[in-house]
């Protein structure tokens, strides 16, 4: 760790008897003292006790303004002592030896005195030259990067050689624009992560824009707080939406989801930014420079880009050819020449002239395989679970789809479609999740029958109310002699099930997102040091690490399968040692049977190697959302069997893509194949 720093000297801070610091210097010495130790800050001769203010990033207590209230200046030295004591000082040109122990090169020594010189002589506060001048001990004598700077910021991270290595390749050799490209599983979220945040620590990145699929904009923005302590804004927050397009230029990071933002009401307000950095996950997406997405992120305007995809070819060498375009026009010349030199086949999927293909692509991409590291991946098993719901509540299911699918095909609806989709997803999950909704929407539009509903709906949640679910549930936990993470999509149902492992004497703890970080936090260590069962909702899938768990039950099933596989990630993941198990409940002839149907014995999703998923989903989702199709082929199937159909087009169209990877990853031996040392 960096243990001396310069920092603009804010003195109207003084008034709170407080010293103001860089939000990243401030996180460099809350990480380096002890918890619950004292912190000293020594200045002038004197000696204060001081506490950490998280919020403000101030070193405040008693006595600190008439400490430092007479030192003249704009920038103060900060160094942190071996005892945990805080140093602050006046800068003056450092002794030779002072400066060889901060790790300064000697032959520069004059040189970087005179720019301490003009440090003294600065009249107005500059960020990005603090961050220049703390940055000066890690950078070699031919001015690239040898140590990151940024990873004492980061929180469980685990982070492996080749991935630091993949981000100083970023820094020194690609210059911020770079295609990642590693295989499933190796952890391009966090090469990207650790690469932004190196960028912002050294002052050069400010303003951020991330765009990835919808199903992923939470765990990004969960993984960015948790893992980068990157406080990033959702465009699809009520934070943001209250500003209006004004909040685009306001907010400095932000994440949405590709598919909105390209939407013209967006993408225009959005254009007119001027963005650092833009980082856009599975890229694949953009294969068809044809398309809106393409040309949208085409526009941006932006100094780096990040394009992660562990899949730049699906269908053929053209969707390489474009995402290289976006990335570094010209790089590959123009389409026709690349086809000419490069494409053996009519169908794209044959490569020639292969090794100076390979030199071109190591200009701008990166691709890390699974034989390269040391990374292993241990095996994923799952069991269904179809329970028979008792006849009265079957009933009920039905009466309520009814409902919902006659509403759904109303032209004049007072429902929105999702508002209507979000109501079948919640009676799959319980009685308990849905009650809630319809109480609420029959009070809204004083509507007879959604009163009804709800009425019956009442009868199922109160108490002692037979549940084949949780008895289904009980019997997992009974037989499994290890821990067990519990995931459902809904606060009451989590509810629900935390008051049954109560009954049931099993001991459990809960993360949801009304939890403030510390009380997460209390919540993990007491799954870890005790309790055999963690109930959480989806906030659980966004960015926790739980290796030391290797089973999970799905109470309720997400209509994405790509949110399935986020949880199972928590589990099944780099570091984790053992096999993992997964669990899936669902009652019989309901719309989560039939997903699990096509999920499970179509194409054996719960036994993928992580990852892969979405490159079984291919363009199934490029113009709607894979829930809206569960939803649209449940609502327009008249009867079981025409939904049995319909799913099965689904399915077969994933099996195609399923099976057209294994040709793509002929291509891919003989492209990527050691790239990296090319």
């Amino acid at each position: 760790m960096n243990n001396q720093y310069m920092i603009p000297f804010d003195k109207n801070s003084l008034k709170f008897d407080a010293l103001r610091l860089p939000e990243y210097v401030f996180n460099e010495i809350s990480n380096s003292i002890p918890k619950g130790g004292e912190v000293i800050l020594t200045a002038q001769n004197k000696s204060k006790s001081v506490i950490l203010n998280q919020n403000e990033f101030l070193l405040q207590g008693r006595g600190v303004k008439g400490m430092l209230s007479k030192i003249e200046g704009q920038f103060l030295f900060l160094q942190i002592t071996n005892d945990n004591k805080i140093s602050v000082t006046i800068p003056n040109p450092i002794a030779a030896e002072d400066l060889s122990e901060m790790g300064f090169s000697r032959q520069n020594m004059e040189h970087q005195n005179q720019v301490i010189k003009q440090f003294i002589g600065l009249k107005s506060q500059s960020q990005e030259l603090m961050n220049l001048w703390n940055l000066m001990p890690s950078i070699g004598e031919d001015g690239t990067a040898d140590d990151l700077i940024c990873l004492p910021f980061l929180n469980n991270v685990q982070s492996y050689n080749y991935q630091i290595n993949t981000v100083k390749r970023i820094l020194n050799h690609f210059y911020g624009r770079i295609l990642l490209c590693d295989e499933v599983g190796l952890g391009k979220t966090v090469e990207a992560g650790i690469a932004m945040t190196e960028y912002i620590a050294r002052g050069l990145v400010r303003k951020i824009l991330i765009l990835v699929p919808p199903s992923l904009v939470s765990q990004w923005h969960g993984e960015m707080n948790s893992k980068f302590n990157q406080d990033f804004v959702l465009a699809d927050s009520q934070e943001f939406k209250a500003l209006g397009d004004k909040a685009w230029e306001k907010h400095n990071k932000v994440i949405a989801s590709l598919s909105q933002a390209k939407r013209k009401e967006r993408s225009s307000v959005i254009l007119k930014q001027n963005y650092d950095l833009v980082i856009i996950d599975e890229a694949h997406h953009l294969k068809n420079r044809n398309t809106q997405a393409f040309k949208f992120v085409n526009e941006i305007k932006k100094k780096h880009i990040f394009l992660l995809t562990a899949t730049p070819v699906q269908n053929s060498l053209e969707e390489l050819y474009n995402l290289i375009t976006l990335l570094k026009p010209g790089q590959l010349k123009t389409y026709s020449s690349f086809k000419k030199n490069f494409i053996g086949d009519t169908q794209g999927l044959e490569a020639k002239n292969v090794p100076q293909l390979k030199l071109l692509l190591k200009e701008v991409m990166i691709r890390n395989q699974r034989s390269e590291s040391d990374v292993k991946f241990t095996n994923r098993f799952a069991t269904t679970y179809s329970v028979n719901l008792p006849s009265s509540q079957k009933k009920l299911y039905d009466d309520i789809s009814g409902y919902i699918r006659e509403e759904y095909l109303k032209d004049n609806s007072r429902f929105s479609k999702p508002f209507l989709k979000s109501i079948q997803e919640q009676i799959g999950s319980s009685f308990n999740s849905v009650y809630d909704t319809l109480e609420k929407a029959a009070a809204n539009y004083k509507d007879k029958k959604l009163q009804e509903l709800a009425n019956n709906c009442r009868i199922f949640t109160k108490e002692g109310a037979e549940n084949p679910k949780l008895l289904q549930l009980q019997s997992v936990i009974d037989k499994f002699d290890d821990k067990l993470l519990i995931f459902t999509k809904y606060r009451a149902t989590q509810e629900l099930i935390l008051r049954f492992l109560e009954r049931k004497n099993i001991t459990s703890a809960f993360f949801n997102g009304s939890l403030n970080r510390r009380q997460k936090e209390v919540q993990i260590e007491k799954f870890k040091d005790g309790a055999k069962v963690l109930v959480s909702t989806e906030a659980g899938s966004e960015g926790r690490n739980l290796q030391f768990c290797n089973a999970l039950v799905n109470f309720d099933l997400p209509w994405n399968p790509m949110a399935i596989e986020q949880r199972i990630g928590r589990l099944h993941r780099v570091g984790q040692k053992r096999d993992v198990y997964v669990y899936n409940l669902a009652a019989k002839k309901t719309v989560e049977s039939y997903i699990l149907e096509l999920l499970d014995k179509k194409i054996n999703m719960f036994e993928l190697v992580v990852g892969e998923m979405d490159m079984i989903l291919g363009d199934i989702e490029d113009d709607i959302d894979f829930s809206d199709i569960v939803m649209n082929t449940w609502v327009y199937s008249s009867d079981e069997e025409e939904m049995i159909k319909g799913m099965d087009e689904i399915g077969e169209k994933m099996i195609k893509n399923k099976e057209q990877q294994l040709k793509i990853k002929d291509l891919e031996n003989a492209l990527f194949t050691d790239l990296n040392n090319v």
